[in-house]
C-alpha cells in the first residue's frame, strides 16, 4: 500500500506516520501503503546462517544512507496474558543494554546529528535511523546494541508505561482512531488483528520486564528479522558490517502467524455514544485480501483509491460534492500478511448518518454490478504512483518500503509494485468489489450523540 501510515500505530516516528487527523485531514484516508523504491539497482539479499536476512539497495545518488531493522514481532504474536508487550517493547528498547545506560544511546546517535525511531504495528516492529554515511558504523552498533541486547530496567518501564498510557488516552479521545479501532474489533472478533496494538491501560499498566523479556526472546530470532542499508554503498561491504554486528541473533524458530479470520457471517451494527460536537462519523468495514493474494491486494489498492483520495474519489465527489452530507471522506487498507480490513470513514454532517451510510452502499453496489470507468481507474493509478514516487524518493522511504514487504512478503514486491498497480485492469477492481465488498459481511459503526 502507499502512504507512510499505519492505522493502528501509537508512536511512530517515520516510516509509517499516523495521518488520522481529529479533523480528519477532510480528505481521504487513504492508506495504501505498497512503496516501490525508484532504485538505481536492483536490491541484494543475503541470509546469514542464523537465518537474518540482509538486504542492501545502492544508490550512488543519495548524500544519507538509511538502517532499517524489521522484526516479525508485531502484535499479531503477542499471546493472551501479554497484549500491549510488542509495542511497549518498541518503547522501551533503546533505554539501555548492559553497556550502555539509559540516555546513552540516544546521546550517541544525536552526537553525529541523527535520531533513532521505532514503529511497532500488529505483523511487525521497526527500528531505524537515516545518517550521514560516515557514521554508518555508529548507527549499526547502536541499533543492533539495542534490539539485541535491550535491557528492561524496572524504572524505566515504569516511565514508559504512563507515556504509552498517555497515548492511549489520546487515541481514545480522536475520533477517527476510536472508530478504526471499533471497525477492527467487531470486524475481526477475538483475532489478534482485531486487538489495539498497543493494549488497554489496565494490560500496559500490568506488563512486567519479565514479559518483555520472554517477549524478545520468543520472536526476535534470526529468521524473523530483516536489516536493510539503502544508501551510497557497496553490497559486500554492507553484507561484512552488517554479519559483523548481527551474527550473535539467535538462529531460533520464528512465532508462527496466527490463522487467518474469516469475515462475519452477517451485518453487523454498532453504536458507539460519542458526546463531541460537529461531524458524526460512521466507518464501514470489510475483511479484505491478505499477501497470499498479491493480485488482489494490487487490486484493492486501485479499488480504494477509486472510492477516496484525496479530495476526489466517487465517494468524495458523491458525499462532500454532489450530496452535501459529509466535510470527508477516505478509504483505509494497509496491507497486511493475513486477511486485512478494508474501511472507509465518513465525518458525516449532523442527522445526515443515514445519507452517508445509504451513499456508501449504492457507491460500492455500483462498481460490484458495473465496475468502476477507465477514467476513474486512471485517475486512481495516477493517485497512487504519484504519492508512492514521492515517497520513495529518499534512503529512508526506500529502506521502509523494502523492509515492510521483506516481512509480509518479499523484496520484489516492492520492487515491482508500480508495475503490478499499472497491470490491474477494470474486471480486476470489478472481480474484487464482488469478492470482498459484500455488504452481508459488512460491520457498520456509529459514533452517535
Amino acid at each position: 500500500m502507499t502512504l507512510k501510515t499505519v492505522t493502528d500505530m501509537l508512536a511512530p516516528s517515520a516510516p509509517k506516520i499516523t495521518a488520522h487527523l481529529a479533523v480528519f485531514a477532510l480528505c481521504a484516508l487513504l492508506f495504501v501503503w505498497s512503496a516501490t523504491p525508484a532504485l538505481a539497482q536492483q536490491p541484494y539479499e543475503r541470509t546469514l546462517s542464523n537465518g537474518l536476512t540482509i538486504v542492501v539497495a545502492p544508490d550512488p545518488s543519495l548524500r544519507l544512507v538509511s538502517v532499517d531493522v524489521w522484526v516479525r514481532a508485531g502484535s499479531a504474536f503477542e499471546n493472551d496474558d501479554e497484549q500491549g508487550v510488542a509495542h511497549f517493547l518498541e518503547h522501551v528498547i533503546f533505554k539501555g543494554t548492559p553497556t550502555r545506560g539509559p540516555g546513552e544511546i540516544d546521546l550517541a546517535i544525536e552526537n553525529v546529528g541523527a535520531t533513532l525511531n521505532a514503529a511497532t504495528s500488529k505483523d511487525w516492529a521497526h527500528f531505524f535511523t537515516t545518517i550521514a554515511t560516515e557514521y554508518l558504523d555508529t548507527a549499526l552498533d547502536l541499533l543492533s546494541d539495542a534490539v539485541l541486547h535491550p535491557v528492561f530496567r524496572p524504572a524505566e518501564v515504569a516511565r514508559e508505561a504512563q507515556v504509552i498510557a498517555s497515548e492511549i488516552a489520546g487515541r481514545r479521545s480522536d475520533p477517527v482512531q476510536l472508530l478504526q479501532d471499533s471497525l477492527a474489533e467487531n470486524l475481526f472478533g477475538s483475532h489478534p488483528y482485531g486487538r489495539p496494538v498497543y493494549g488497554t491501560l489496565e494490560q500496559v499498566r500490568s506488563i512486567s520486564p519479565q514479559q518483555l523479556a520472554s517477549f524478545h526472546k520468543r520472536c526476535y530470532v534470526g529468521p524473523a528479522m530483516t536489516v536493510v542499508v539503502v544508501g551510497n554503498v557497496t553490497p559486500d561491504d554492507i553484507f561484512k558490517r552488517v554479519e559483523k554486528r548481527f551474527s550473535s541473533v539467535p538462529d531460533g524458530t520464528p512465532a508462527a502467524w496466527p490463522p487467518k479470520a474469516t469475515p462475519p457471517t452477517q451485518a453487523t451494527p454498532v453504536d458507539i455514544p460519542e458526546k463531541s460536537a460537529g461531524a458524526q462519523w460512521l466507518g464501514v468495514s470489510f475483511l479484505g485480501p491478505s499477501m497470499d493474494d498479491p493480485s488482489d491486494v494490487w487490486t484493492m489498492d486501485v479499488l480504494a483509491s477509486i472510492l477516496a483520495r484525496k479530495e476526489s474519489g466517487c465517494l468524495y465527489d458523491r458525499l462532500v460534492t454532489a450530496d452535501n452530507v459529509s466535510v470527508g471522506v477516505g478509504a483505509n487498507f494497509l496491507t497486511q500478511k493475513l486477511p486485512a480490513m478494508v474501511s472507509l470513514v465518513t465525518g458525516a454532517l449532523p442527522g445526515k448518518e443515514d445519507e452517508n451510510l445509504a451513499a456508501i452502499r449504492q457507491e460500492i453496489a455500483k462498481i460490484r454490478l458495473d465496475g468502476a470507468s477507465a477514467d476513474e481507474m486512471a485517475a486512481a493509478k495516477r493517485y497512487l504512483l504519484g504519492t508512492n514516487a514521492f515517497e520513495t524518493e529518499t534512503a529512508s522511504g526506500q529502506a521502509s518500503s523494502l523492509g515492510f514487504y521483506a516481512v509480509i512478503g518479499s523484496v520484489r514486491d516492492s520492487v515491482h509494485y508500480a508495475e503490478n498497480v499499472q497491470k490491474v485492469t477494470l474486471e480486476d477492481v470489478q472481480r474484487v468489489a464482488r469478492k470482498y465488498l459484500d455488504p452481508s459481511h459488512m460491520v457498520v459503526v456509529r459514533l452517535s450523540k
